[in-house]
C-alpha cells in the first residue's frame, strides 16, 4: 500500500526531481535497511533454533543410552532422570511406555506443564520430532520426542524453555521496526538534501540561460566547471546558441537583403511615375512607361512568390504528397519547355536521366527548373547541358550539368543564401531574384535529401541532388 503510494507519487507530472530523488533514495534505503534486518533476524532465530534443537538431541540420545545400558536398575534410572530434571534450569524430561504412560517426568512447578498436553503429540516414526508448545501467554517451549524400538517400546520427550530467546526476538522485531521508521526519516532529510545540493549545477545552469537575451546570443555557458552530466548538455545548449545566433544573423541580413531588393523596384516605379507626371506626354510615351512599370510590377511579383514558398517551406512539417515517378518523363517535360529557349541560345539539352523517384511531381519539376533557368542564363553559345542520373541502395542522384562559366570557389558556399549576389556567383543585375537556388535547397530539404555543388570557374557548374531512396510501405504511410 505505501509502495503503491510512493510510486504514483514519483510517476506525478511536475513533480520536481529533488522530491523524485529524495523519494527514490528514501524507498530504496528502506527497503535495503528491512532486508538488511530481516535477515538478520531470520538467522539470529535459526541459530537459537538450532542450539536448542542441539540441546534436546543430546538429551534424548543420553536418557536413551541410560536406558539402555541399566536395564536392571530402571527403577534408580527413573529417579536420576527425575533428579535431572529438576536441576537443570528450563530443561523438563518425561519418559513414557506403551502400556505404561508416562513413567518419569520432572518437576516444573507449573501447573500446566505438569499436564499431560505436551503428550498429545506421539511421535510415529523413529525420527525424532519437533514442535513449539505455548503455555500461557508468555510461557514457550520446543519440545523433542522420539520414539524407541523395544519391549515395551517408549517415547522419550524433552522441552527446553524458549521464553527469553521469544522476548528477545520480539524485542529485536520492535527494534527493527522502530529502526526502520527513524531511518526512513533520516533517508528522507538526508536525502533531500543531498538532492538539492547535487541539483545545484542545474538552478545554476537554468539561471544562466534565464539571464541570457537576443543581445547575448554570443555567450557561451560551457566550461570545465560543470559536472560530466551538465557538461553535454551545456555544448549542445552552446551550439544551440550558436544556429539561433546564425539564424538571428541570416534573419538581419536577409531582412536588410529584402530592403535592398524591394528598394530598386520601387524606386524605378517611383521615378517612372514622377517622369510621366512631369509633363504630358504622348500616348506611346506613356505606354513605355506602364510596360516599363509592369516589368518591375512582374520582378517583384515573382520574388513575393518565392518568399512565400520559402516561407512555406520551412513551417510546412507535414508529408508531402510523394508519388513513384518517373525520371526520364517527367525531366522530359521540363526539356521541352525549355527546349526553345536553348535553341535560341545555341546550346544543347540532353535529357539522359533514366530510372524512378519517391518525391513530389510539382516540387521536383520546379528546383529542375529553377536549375535549368541558371544554366541556360549562363551557359555560352555552342555549351550544352546534360540531365543525368546515379542510384545507389540508399539514395537516387539526379544532376544537372553544364558547361557555363561555372562558380568561384569562395562563392560555392554562399550561393544558397537568399539574395546573395556575386558576379561569378550566376546572378546579372536586373535578372533573377537571387532566390532561385535557395527554393531549390528548401525543396529538396523537404524530401529529406541534400544538395551540392561543383564548379569550376570558366569551366562550368554540376548541382546533385541526393534523394533518399523509400520503400513502398513508408511511402504509402507518408502519403496518408
Amino acid at each position: 500500500m505505501f509502495l503503491n503510494y510512493v510510486i504514483k507519487i514519483l510517476k506525478r507530472p511536475g513533480r520536481s526531481m529533488a522530491v523524485r530523488l529524495t523519494l527514490w533514495y528514501a524507498l530504496l534505503s528502506t527497503i535495503l535497511i528491512a532486508v538488511a534486518g530481516a535477515a538478520l533476524y531470520w538467522i539470529l532465530a535459526e541459530q537459537l533454533r538450532a542450539a536448542d534443537s542441539q540441546i534436546l538431541i543430546s538429551k534424548i540420545h543420553a536418557i536413551h543410552t541410560a536406558m539402555r545400558n541399566n536395564t536392571d536398575h530402571f527403577s534408580e534410572l527413573l529417579h536420576e532422570i527425575q533428579m535431572e530434571s529438576n536441576t537443570i534450569r528450563g530443561v523438563y524430561i518425561w519418559v513414557s511406555r506403551s502400556q505404561e504412560g508416562i513413567i518419569a517426568r520432572g518437576r516444573s512447578n507449573n501447573p500446566l506443564l505438569d499436564s499431560n498436553k505436551p503428550f498429545d503429540r506421539k511421535p510415529k516414526a523413529f525420527e525424532p520430532q519437533q514442535w513449539h508448545w505455548k503455555v500461557k501467554k508468555h510461557e514457550h517451549f520446543q519440545v523433542m520426542a522420539q520414539r524407541f524400538a523395544g519391549q515395551p517400546a517408549s517415547i522419550i520427550y524433552v522441552a527446553i524453555r524458549t521464553s527469553e530467546s521469544e522476548h528477545f526476538l520480539a524485542f529485536y522485531r520492535y527494534a527493527l521496526a522502530l529502526s526502520i521508521i527513524l531511518a526512513l526519516f533520516i533517508a528522507i532529510l538526508a536525502g533531500y538534501l543531498i538532492a538539492r545540493r547535487g541539483l545545484r549545477p542545474v538552478h545554476q545552469l537554468a539561471s544562466l540561460v534565464d539571464e541570457l537575451s537576443v543581445s547575448q546570443l554570443h555567450r557561451r555557458i560551457a566550461g570545465d566547471n560543470w559536472p560530466s552530466e551538465l557538461a553535454t548538455l551545456a555544448e549542445n545548449f552552446d551550439r544551440l546558441l550558436e544556429r539561433l545566433e546564425d539564424s538571428f544573423a541570416r534573419i538581419s541580413r536577409f531582412s536588410a537583403d529584402i530592403a535592398h531588393e524591394l528598394r530598386t523596384p520601387i524606386h524605378i516605379l517611383r521615378g517612372e511615375g514622377e517622369l510621366a507626371l512631369s509633363r504630358t506626354r504622348s500616348i506611346p510615351e506613356y505606354q513605355a512607361c506602364i510596360a516599363s512599370a509592369m516589368d518591375e510590377y512582374e520582378r517583384l511579383s515573382r520574388m513575393v512568390d518565392a518568399l512565400l514558398f520559402l516561407a512555406r517551406a520551412e513551417q510546412d512539417h507535414n508529408a508531402l504528397d510523394k508519388q513513384q515517378l518517373d525520371i526520364h518523363q517527367e525531366m522530359a517535360s521540363l526539356c521541352s519547355f525549355y527546349q526553345a529557349m536553348a535553341d535560341e541560345q545555341d546550346v544543347t539539352l540532353n535529357n539522359d536521366a533514366q530510372g524512378s523517384i519517391t518525391a513530389n511531381s510539382d516540387l521536383l519539376r520546379r528546383a529542375v527548373s529553377n536549375l535549368l533557368s541558371n544554366a541556360l542564363r549562363h551557359t555560352p553559345a555552342g555549351g550544352s547541358i546534360r540531365i543525368y542520373c546515379e542510384q545507389s541502395r540508399e539514395q537516387v542522384q539526379l544532376i544537372v550539368s553544364d558547361t557555363g562559366s561555372g562558380i568561384a570557389d569562395a562563392d560555392l558556399d554562399r550561393v544558397f543564401d537568399r539574395f546573395y549576389s556575386a558576379d561569378a556567383a550566376r546572378m546579372r543585375r536586373g535578372q533573377g531574384t537571387g532566390l532561385g537556388l535557395a527554393i531549390v535547397q528548401s525543396i529538396v530539404h523537404l524530401h529529406g535529401g541534400k544538395i551540392r555543388l561543383k564548379s569550376v570557374a570558366g569551366k562550368g557548374t554540376t548541382a546533385i541532388l541526393s534523394f533518399p531512396i523509400i520503400s513502398k510501405d513508408n511511402n504509402d504511410d507518408k502519403i496518408r
